[in-house]
């Protein structure tokens, strides 16, 4: 699936409804036909639990629950129904330990506010066309942190603890 959006379903999670408009125009721009709201995280669980979603988009200033407790939970609560679920988080705190915040907590992007169409659309398309591979270990549920190959990396572990804790992940 190139470029072609058109086939996924998307979940916006925002507290403020002017904002869950935006994104619902700016999805149907990318031709994306099933576009879902929520004002809450009690809402977006209910969605996750009777639709199929392909991507949430998830603001991390929510009035009863910040985004990545929410992000927490859909990837390590026992009720979760879609622990993999795809998820771009948008913020408008652009400091280096809210970014750091957000991809511990396990979201596959974060786009930084004012949002462009041009870089939701890159984010979108990587997510649904280019995910990383994704990761459950003790201490992390989410894609792979990694970007980027290391040219000059020579063997299958990256870090002295990888081979011991090799047995502990489940990648898939």
């Amino acid at each position: 699936m190139a470029n072609d959006l058109a086939g996924i379903s998307v979940l916006i999670l925002d507290d403020q409804k002017n904002m869950r408009a935006l994104w619902r125009s700016i999805m149907l721009g990318f031709g994306v036909r099933d576009v879902y709201e929520a004002a809450d995280a009690s809402a977006a669980f209910d969605i996750l639990r009777n639709r199929e979603i392909d991507v949430a988009i998830v603001d991390m200033m929510l009035d009863e629950l910040d985004g990545d407790s929410f992000v927490r939970m859909v990837r390590r609560s026992a009720q979760s129904p879609c622990v993999t679920l795809p998820i771009i988080a948008c913020t408008a705190h652009t400091r280096f330990t809210m970014i750091k915040k957000l991809i511990d907590a396990g979201v596959d992007e974060v786009l930084t506010k004012p949002v462009s169409v041009e870089s939701a659309w890159q984010k979108l398309v990587a997510i649904v066309n280019h995910r990383r591979v994704f990761v459950h270990s003790p201490n992390f549920v989410g894609p792979d942190r990694r970007r980027r190959a290391d040219p000059d990396f020579e063997g299958p572990f990256r870090r002295v603890s990888d081979e011991t804790e090799q047995e502990m992940f489940d990648i898939g």
